[in-house]
């Protein structure tokens, strides 16, 4: 099967919504028995929506069981009829997102006009399943004290409360991890679809802070943290479920601001002020039942909601301090200068200098004269192409000729300083048997221009507006009591433009001649001496924009029979990202105190070397593809049964099975490391860049993409749950879950060597002569793109993508938990949660390294082949006219590199889609919650866990041989695994709202008076944190 049939599969998913779906995923079922307790079969219970006047029936089993299958969260009232028997009736039923409440009815002898009603709040306790879960609904969410910072509100900073998660050394929700599983490893849905960018692959807690789900837009918060059911997947990790907010039978509205301002913050610890720190989260809602008659008619009833909201910021944490040149020096007068600025026009090789000694003061291997008291003649830069930029640069506001510059303005740290947010949703009700809704989620940020220098040459990168949209379609079918189906289909992108912040003000600066585009000025940047640059070289806003298109469509039917609830589906992934660039056309100069200086002394300045145009480095993009596409697809095939054996015990049993196609380029612009192709230009040695398709004569690849499709992903799922009595549980679980593709950078694994070409030229003279003279242009002796040869990244490297990276990260999960309602409807449970993570995302095994079985060479590795040199410490070159091949390319022929297993290039090739990482989670956790009732609402959890693991993040680019995190070596594995870094043994988190008794409605000062309306309607609520310090990181090379 190729990525072909996975479309047509998938489009069979979009025209079969019978066939297959995804669900509400919530319930309410049970048993209805005589007092005897035998089972009462064709009873009718009528299950009533409080919120939106709905009803629903079915007919108990031959056992005595019923189920509602499919149902959204809200307040219900159930009762039952059988011949024979008074009427039964449950109030008070609260329904969560994916909760599977129980229900069971034992009946009595009677007349059925008399009622039993049970008025008492129906159990909260889990008795049908091994799913780990913890939520909160949006009135509990706008309750709790969740922070304004950076952006508004989000209901997935309500994550950090839960067990099993941990944010490391930080309190950011961003760092979470989730019962063991990676950093940014979960999955983000909302209203049944997921939330994945394209071929970024980003979701979870990423998607929730791209795309903010704020406590008013939100019905209810749900995490299944372990053990869910296989309509979902995708994640070795956690899946994060927001259900949005609708309309109801009645009319309901406000506004609200949440202000956060300097003057109620502490003084940072050693401050004199407080720096400037305004924000405001601000907006309004409002939803209800739509007024038109001639659609709200019988059992037809449509309802609306809508939130819109604005985030505001000004000020910054603080006002950066920068160097920048006195306006003495922009005249070319150095006298403040501490150090000679020497003449590069007067450079000579210096006749007595001794080469067997160090370079140095009195031993230079070149002269320069200094400038007669350190000032630049006037006629050297009158005409200096540096003049339009310094003209820009502000003087001083500070003394001293470094660091003598603080920014007037603090500059906003926070992207989304200017945003407004949009929320709609449509429900409509046709009948008793469909209901279909309509979600639609906007984020539209303003252009940011925050620069700390004049907006001319400013460095910064300003934001375009960042466009987008989440939206949603879901349609749910009722065949019959007892088979159900549920449709879905969703669109989200996210559309990204960066550009220079001055590539409107092109025509007051110089064009650099030899540059690949001038449509912003130049960058221009020092290399010494802490002065900060001018321009950026993002280039203009048009050509950089990046977006993440992601369409899904999801089906699942619902089948009761008997004491089954099968559950069968499928989802289909079609997955984006659309890349412009035009960076770097205009060109990146660096310039460096060296060029009005010399090796070995204290001489020369940046500022001095711009004015005399001595470039020391410079580099352009030059490209023939400015616009690429890479396109994914996934398609999955999934199947449930929940299996009621008896009154007490429930046994669920699944199997999901995930097919993500590698990720390519629409039109075949890509290109990639092969490891067994020849290089014509190493030998014919194996190793080569080869370019995606049939298109590109002797370097195509022959394949779309260098990965083998895997079929294998097929993912069981178990679980028991035991009613040990009516108020105690028992569960254990274990599944096996299957992630999505993930690729460094998040780039979703696009190439374009061959194609396009940074091409850079650096100083000359042991350093101390120009690359080149800034007025007479950049230097054309060079080859531009494109470059379709296969030896092409000889002497460097290229992107490398494994054959066998599509095989897919997985965890196998399994829990085991005893909970049990307490008095004052509190919930208690103990547990013991693992999660053992294989083959995940990692940056751990370069296949080009060094066997350690050539160390014995000790130093002489380090020896370096001359050109034309055929053996060397005993090594052989690996091929003629390699070592002057590697020169050319700036990288060392070295013995060490002779021995490499593709000594053509200079590179470790860690694969992109590498997954060698593997992880082991073990912990207890503990947890009391009251949902919100009698003016309480409660959680407490606390969890002790240990993780040990040799990755971080599903970003392998943060799993890689740098610094504390770094691998040890690719040939002893095992070492590279242990204790993780931010492994926090012990958690322990409270939460709370309680409504103070004062005011209408509550038990002081309840009479509806003014000075009762002033001191009612007050809470008390309160989040903490407690928990244990991560490892202190010790290293053994």
């Amino acid at each position: 099967m190729s990525v072909r049939y996975v479309r047509l599969a998938g489009l069979l998913i979009c025209l079969c919504a019978s066939l297959f779906a995804q669900s509400f995923n919530s319930s309410i079922g049970g048993t209805v028995s005589d007092p005897s307790g035998g089972s009462i079969p064709n009873a009718t219970v009528t299950l009533r929506n409080l919120d939106r006047e709905a009803t629903s029936r079915v007919t108990t089993s031959a056992e005595g069981f019923y189920s509602f299958p499919n149902l959204a969260s809200g307040r219900y009232e159930l009762t039952i009829q059988a011949a024979g028997f008074k009427l039964f009736s449950q109030k008070n039923i609260t329904l969560l997102l994916n909760q599977q409440v129980t229900v069971s009815a034992r009946m009595e002898v009677g007349d059925a006009t008399q009622t039993i009603e049970v008025t008492e709040t129906a159990a909260q306790v889990n008795f049908t399943d091994a799913v780990r879960q913890e939520g909160v609904s949006g009135k509990e969410l706008n309750e709790l004290p969740l922070v304004v910072s950076g952006g508004p509100r989000s209901a997935a900073n309500f994550t950090v409360l839960l067990p099993g998660v941990s944010t490391g050394g930080t309190n950011d929700a961003f760092n979470a991890r989730i019962n063991g599983g990676l950093q940014t490893g979960q999955e983000a849905i909302m209203d049944g679809v997921s939330m994945q960018q394209g071929t970024m692959s980003q979701s979870g807690m990423i998607s929730f802070f791209d795309f903010r789900m704020t406590p008013d837009m939100v019905q209810e918060f749900k995490v299944l943290t372990s053990n869910y059911e296989p309509q979902y997947g995708a994640s070795t990790s956690a899946q994060m479920i927001v259900e949005t907010k609708s309309g109801t039978d009645k009319l309901r509205g406000g506004v609200f601001e949440y202000l956060r301002n300097e003057k109620l913050n502490a003084r940072q610890f050693g401050a004199d002020s407080r720096p400037i720190d305004k924000q405001h989260n601000f907006g309004g809602f409002l939803g209800g039942k739509l007024p038109f008659p001639w659609i709200n008619r019988g059992n037809n009833q449509t309802y609306f909601y809508t939130d819109i909201e604005a985030f505001r910021a000004t000020g910054g944490n603080n006002r950066p301090t920068l160097t920048v040149p006195t306006a003495r020096m922009k005249r070319g007068d150095f006298g403040e200068w501490p150090f000679p600025v020497l003449d590069p026009a007067t450079t000579r090789l210096n006749p007595n200098f001794n080469a067997n000694a160090a370079e140095g003061p009195g031993n230079t291997r070149y002269l320069r004269d200094q400038f007669a008291n350190n000032v630049i003649p006037t006629a050297r830069i009158q005409n200096s192409l540096a003049n339009p930029f310094l003209a820009f640069v502000p003087d001083p506001n500070r003394p001293g000729i470094q660091n003598n510059y603080q920014v007037p303005t603090p500059i906003p740290d926070s992207i989304l300083a200017n945003t407004n947010y949009y929320m709609a949703r449509i429900d409509h009700n046709r009948g008793e048997k469909d209901r279909i809704y309509l979600t639609l989620w906007h984020q539209r940020a303003a252009v940011k221009f925050n620069s700390l220098f004049p907006q001319e040459i400013s460095e910064q990168s300003f934001s375009d507006p960042q466009n987008s949209w989440v939206n949603r379609i879901n349609w749910s079918h009722t065949f019959s009591p007892t088979l159900l189906n549920h449709w879905n289909a969703g669109y989200l992108n996210r559309n990204e433009g960066y550009g220079s912040i001055n590539q409107g003000f092109v025509d007051k600066f110089p064009q650099i001649r030899g540059v690949a585009a001038a449509s912003v000025p130049p960058r221009v940047s020092f290399g010494s001496d802490s002065y900060t640059g001018y321009g950026n070289s993002t280039g203009n806003n048009l050509r950089n924009i990046t977006t993440r298109p992601t369409y899904i469509t999801t089906n699942l039917t619902t089948w009761v029979k008997g004491s089954h609830t099968f559950k069968f589906g499928g989802e289909y992934r079609y997955l984006g990202q659309d890349f412009n660039a035009g960076g770097n056309e205009a060109g990146s100069f660096g310039f460096d105190r060296i060029q009005t200086g010399l090796v070995g002394i204290q001489a020369g300045n940046p500022i001095a070397s711009f004015l005399l145009e001595q470039v020391n480095n410079a580099n352009v993009d030059f490209r023939t593809v400015s616009s690429w596409q890479a396109r994914a697809h996934a398609l999955v095939f999934h199947f449930g049964d929940t299996w009621r054996a008896n009154r007490k015990l429930s046994i669920n049993y699944g199997l999901r099975w995930d097919i993500f196609t590698p990720s390519v380029e629409k039109e075949d612009r890509f290109s990639f490391f092969d490891p067994t192709g020849p290089n014509p230009a190493a030998g014919g040695r194996p190793g080569r860049l080869a370019f995606a398709g049939d298109n590109y004569g002797a370097a195509s690849y022959g394949a779309r993409y260098p990965e083998k499709l895997w079929w294998r992903g097929f993912a069981p799922r178990l679980g028991i749950a035991y009613a040990l009595d009516k108020k105690t549980s028992i569960r254990l679980g274990y599944g096996m879950f299957f992630t999505q593709n993930y690729f460094a950078g998040w780039g979703g694994g696009m190439n374009l060597d061959g194609f396009n070409q940074n091409v850079s030229f650096s100083s000359t003279l042991g350093g101390i002569g120009p690359a080149f003279v800034l007025s007479q242009g950049f230097p054309q002796n060079f080859q531009r793109p494109p470059f379709i040869d296969p030896a092409f990244r000889n002497g460097r490297g290229t992107l490398y993508r494994a054959v066998e990276g599509n095989r897919r990260p997985y965890s196998q999960q399994w829990n085991f938990t005893v909970e049990r309602e307490l008095p004052g409807a509190i919930v208690g449970s103990v547990s013991y949660v693992a999660n053992k993570g294989t083959r995940l995302p990692s940056s751990l095994l370069p296949i080009n390294a060094l066997n350690p079985s050539q160390l014995s060479l000790g130093s002489r590795l380090n020896s370096v082949f001359q050109p034309g040199q055929a053996e060397l410490e005993g090594v052989r070159a690996p091929y003629a006219g390699w070592a002057a091949q590697l020169l050319d390319a700036g990288c060392q022929p070295s013995v060490a590199q002779a021995l490499l297993p593709f000594p053509q290039f200079c590179t470790g090739f860690t694969a992109q889609n590498e997954n060698a990482g593997n992880s082991t989670y073990h912990s207890a956790q503990f947890k009391a919650e009251k949902r919100y009732g009698a003016g309480l609402y409660l959680l407490a959890a606390y969890t002790w866990s240990r993780l040990i693991t040799d990755v971080q993040s599903t970003n392998p680019e943060a799993n890689t041989w740098a610094g504390g995190a770094g691998a040890i070596s690719p040939f002893e594995r095992q070492r590279n695994k242990g204790l993780a870094q931010d492994d926090v043994p012990h958690v322990f988190t409270t939460s709370f709202v309680y409504d103070l008794p004062f005011g209408p409605g509550r038990r002081f000062a309840a009479t509806k008076s003014a000075s009762s309306y002033l001191v009612g309607g007050w809470s008390v609520n309160l989040i903490q944190k407690w928990q244990a310090g991560t490892p202190l990181l010790f290293r053994s090379y």
